[in-house]
């Protein structure tokens, strides 16, 4: 493997090909001196001690056996956090760990005892799930995902950020994806839900099937059809439902960064998430607010996003210098957007 690409890893500054080429090195391990070599090298960087020999799958079989231990009467919280982070700084795994953190909680309602599970998936970073039910999905980054680790009575789940929901079909047992202000049910459906706490707005887009949206107080708000969209104004709780092209707003799990007349400091948000940066607008302009922009990316890189941006719209940008702290950890990388005016004339 060519190591500039391990170095773009540790840098933040890796492509989904690039992740995908160290995940299949990661694969035949052993075979590889020189990426042996370098982990150990960015092993040291985090910890004094030896390096380890560890196999990720079996401490992922730990952490699913751990989660059904029941304690009565009270609430235990099994954290393996600390551990999975050091394993993921050793693995370069960020795709298939995404910090996978299993809370194991003891309830009893109606005298049975269920356990819960979280999936926490960081900035940078977009993963694959499956559900007791068979049913799978996609979280985008900063997102979580909390589900019942037995679907019994019900199937239900709760979601804060973005994700993707591919369900499968039970009239009998409804599926229910619950957002802070928002209980959307379907019985077999694909659609994609946008809910991040520090968001504006809440959004679901129907891809197929059906789904009915109630309030948090169960009040009945919409019903969707495929290439459709519902908008919800979190400050005052009115709502809209609109015609899209679906696949506009689902392209995400497929590594596609989709902008579609989107404005300047909605795709900050996204650049943002999307590679675990720090995105802001230069508000001195007037008209950088109105400014919208098209355009697709698969697989690129942020420095290659920006410099597409740069060439294809009046959009310029600076990028300040990274600081470290005292423990040697860099901070992400801040990027400035602003409209360059002498081009303006230019893309109108």
């Amino acid at each position: 493997m060519d190591l500039k690409i391990i170095m773009r890893y540790f840098a933040n500054k890796y492509s989904r090909k690039d992740f995908f080429n160290v995940k299949s090195a990661f694969q035949r391990k052993g075979e590889n001196h020189e990426m042996e070599e370098c982990m150990q090298n960015h092993w040291m960087d985090f910890d004094e001690n030896e390096f380890p020999d560890v196999q990720l799958d079996f401490l992922l079989d730990k952490v699913q056996h751990r989660i059904y231990i029941e304690e009565s009467g009270r609430r235990k919280v099994i954290s393996f956090l600390p551990i999975l982070q050091r394993i993921a700084a050793i693995l370069f795994l960020p795709l298939l760990i995404a910090s996978l953190v299993f809370n194991s909680r003891n309830l009893f309602e109606n005298g049975i005892n269920s356990s819960w599970a979280e999936i926490q998936c960081p900035l940078g970073v977009r993963t694959k799930f499956q559900l007791p039910d068979g049913s799978t999905g996609f979280l985008n980054s900063g997102s979580l995902l909390r589900y019942p680790v037995v679907f019994e009575k019900e199937r239900k789940v709760t979601l804060s950020g973005e994700g993707y929901f591919d369900v499968v079909h039970n009239e009998k047992v409804p599926f229910h994806v619950i957002t802070k202000n928002l209980d959307i049910k379907v019985l077999g459906t694909t659609f994609n839900v946008v809910a991040y706490d520090d968001a504006k707005y809440e959004e679901i887009v129907l891809q197929t099937g059906h789904v009915e949206i109630e309030d948090k107080y169960g009040k009945r708000l919409a019903s969707l059809i495929p290439d459709q969209k519902m908008i919800l104004d979190k400050t005052n709780l009115k709502f809209d439902v609109g015609n899209v092209i679906s696949e506009q707003y689902t392209a995400w799990k497929d590594g596609k960064l989709m902008f579609r007349n989107e404005n300047i400091e909605d795709m900050a948000v996204r650049l943002s998430r999307w590679y675990n940066a720090d995105v802001k607008v230069d508000k001195v302009h007037s008209r950088i607010k109105s400014y919208t922009y098209h355009g697709t990316f698969v697989d690129e890189q942020l420095d290659d996003v920006l410099k597409v941006l740069s060439l294809s719209s009046p959009i310029s940008y600076v990028e300040s210098e990274r600081k470290n702290d005292k423990d040697g950890n860099y901070s992400k990388r801040k990027i400035i957007f602003s409209i360059n005016p002498n081009k303006i004339k230019e893309f109108e």
